[in-house]
């Protein structure tokens, strides 16, 4: 009774925790921006990216990352006895709060950053944070976020699976259900990708691009997010009643030119 007591506590705090969206807390803080209005609709890292550059969106990824990582270990600190089996019980309950918040009709982001949060906060963390680095390089090279994603998600899987059935852990099944689950929920939320990967119609996310803006501008230069620029009509020249045409428009310039000599 006292078990199903604390893991039903575990399952309530974790999943509200899991609710918390840093995408669109990031795009309306420091852009007054709707995340969900913008792009693919999206609520997660990989349209931060497509809409505010890398900065935001590794700022994004961090949060998650370190939102998930933390929580799972503190209900692991706080209940040893139940060991990595609460530790991944508490990361299932965040992964459905992210994907499922009540507060957003339970429409929500992909889970990627959780799901890497669980990773990297685990016993097998210095894998999770070695894949990462590499599916980082991978992303410059592919430019495919979502084939990135399921690199990660899927290569993680496959090694803790291995790790939890080699080190004889306790309740290495239910660990592994919980894994396996979590790997299959993610790629469900990503079908939409799925389907343009095959149909050759997933867009690229201009990796390298972007970290170019941010590592390789001129000291001194601004990095200008064009988001936040408001494009105003171009000044029209009106000229004994008519707008200038492509025709006549060194007759304009040529006009602009006798007036200011007079």
């Amino acid at each position: 009774m006292v078990d199903a007591m604390i893991f039903i506590l575990v399952a309530f705090i974790s999943y509200f925790i899991g609710t918390i969206n840093f995408s669109k807390i990031m795009a309306w803080q420091y852009r007054h921006k709707d995340i969900t209005k913008l792009g693919s609709g999206n609520p997660g890292t990989m349209n931060m990216l497509r809409n505010f550059g890398f900065g935001l969106a590794l700022a994004t990824f961090l949060l998650e990352v370190i939102k998930a990582g933390l929580c799972c270990l503190a209900f692991k600190l706080i209940y040893p006895q139940y060991d990595q089996v609460i530790y991944f019980f508490s990361g299932l309950f965040l992964m459905i709060g992210y994907n499922f918040p009540v507060w957003s009709k339970f429409k929500g982001g992909k889970g990627v950053a959780t799901f890497a949060g669980i990773f990297l906060f685990s016993n097998l963390w210095y894998v999770a944070l070695a894949w990462f680095v590499v599916c980082f390089v991978l992303l410059i090279i592919i430019d495919y976020g979502s084939v990135i994603s399921f690199t990660y998600i899927g290569g993680m899987t496959v090694a803790y699976t291995i790790y939890v059935w080699l080190t004889n852990t306790y309740l290495a099944w239910a660990i592994t259900a919980i894994i396996w689950f979590l790997l299959i929920l993610t790629i469900v939320k990503h079908r939409g990708n799925i389907k343009r990967l095959i149909t050759h119609t997933e867009s690229k996310v201009e990796f390298k691009n972007k970290l170019k803006k941010v590592f390789c501008h001129k000291k001194g230069e601004e990095i200008i997010d064009e988001s936040e620029i408001d494009h105003k009509p171009e000044e029209i020249i009106v000229i004994d009643g008519e707008q200038p045409t492509e025709d006549n428009k060194e007759e304009v310039d040529n006009k602009k030119e006798d007036k200011k000599e007079e």
